[in-house]
């Protein structure tokens, strides 16, 4: 498909599926606030927990009245656009009698020789939906992706989204694995570890980016919790063996920090051990103990679209307390 779109009639309406730099920052503004009306209520029937979350009532205080303005709601857009790579130019948009109907964003961004890309989020207004602008607009995609010279796209999606993931299958995804976003706000109901930390095991901080030359660092991640998409803030915790092999790795960032250094929320988005270690529960423990520190300091402690492909991981997670927030499909394409 052209980069002018087509047009085509559906029950006496003319479709055009283009692009969202065509569109003004109002519009586009109005796609990403109301193009998820009514989702996070309907996924909460499989998740409870996924409930859009009771506003609070904020009181601004004379010393907060002198700070800056907090950023508009197409300030948090764009930051949004900008730290996650975001390009209108490619974004697609469903435009039906002229106006803007539905969206994919489409991010894209080189890493270590290689060009990836990412489904932000695709979704219709509802006053629109039932005309197959979803499918629509992932058959027109692949195209997209094959004109940036992508190597492989990613996108995540609630696994009871029948309809989503049937249009996402339409553009050409196929599910690459299972993740989950985990949540505990109080004390853990038992520690990961309790006890010394064996000798023979050395762990070390550093940044996101030192996992990436690991033999088994995880590449079929999703978006933002690669480790080149978790930003500055993130951290990474690598285990070393007697030998000083790199044995295990967790990628987390930690935020708020008390006067008793303590933190106020911890969110863990890898944690992968070496296929050839030995004892790999041990030292799933002593990392998730590592990361989550006091056990019996209530903490946000969570995971964001963790993989669920090591079920000793998972288990353990669960073990101390921790419940389901939502679970997802990573789902990928080699354009």
């Amino acid at each position: 498909m052209s980069e002018k779109g087509e047009n085509r009639m559906s029950d006496q309406r003319n479709i055009r599926i283009g692009r969202m730099n065509t569109c003004t920052f109002d519009q586009v503004l109005e796609l990403s606030q109301r193009g998820w009306e009514g989702y996070r209520e309907e996924m909460s029937r499989f998740f409870p927990l996924m409930a859009p979350a009771p506003q609070a009532e904020t009181v601004q205080t004379d010393a907060s009245k002198e700070k800056r303005p907090a950023p508009s709601a197409l300030d948090r857009l764009l930051d949004r656009f900008g730290s996650n790579k975001i390009r209108a130019e490619q974004s697609i948009v469903a435009f039906v009698d002229g106006k803007p109907a539905g969206f994919v964003f489409i991010a894209i961004k080189d890493v270590n020789g290689r060009r990836l890309a990412w489904n932000g989020g695709t979704a219709v207004l509802p006053e629109y939906r039932g005309l197959g602008l979803a499918k629509a607009m992932m058959q027109e995609v692949p195209a997209v992706l094959r004109e940036q010279g992508v190597d492989r796209a990613y996108l995540e999606v609630v696994v009871k989204n029948d309809r989503a993931i049937s249009a996402y299958r339409n553009g050409g995804f196929q599910i690459a694995d299972r993740v989950i976003g985990l949540r505990r706000t109080e004390s853990l109901l038992r520690p990961f570890y309790d006890g010394n930390r064996p000798a023979n095991i050395q762990l070390k901080y550093g940044k996101p980016k030192d996992v990436a030359q690991l033999s088994f660092c995880r590449e079929e991640a999703a978006w933002g919790s690669m480790w080149h998409g978790i930003g500055e803030r993130g951290e990474s915790l690598i285990a070393y063996d007697a030998a000083g092999h790199a044995a295990a790795y967790a990628l987390f960032q930690r935020s708020g920090r008390t006067e008793a250094g303590e933190y106020q929320s911890i969110t863990l988005y890898q944690c992968e051990v070496n296929p050839a270690a030995a004892d790999q529960k041990l030292l799933f423990r002593l990392l998730l103990s590592e990361v989550y520190g006091n056990p019996d300091a209530a903490c946000n402690r969570s995971t964001s679209n963790l993989s669920m492909s090591n079920p000793v991981l998972i288990s353990l997670l669960k073990d101390a307390g921790f419940a389901t927030v939502y679970e997802q499909y990573l789902m990928t394409l080699d354009p």
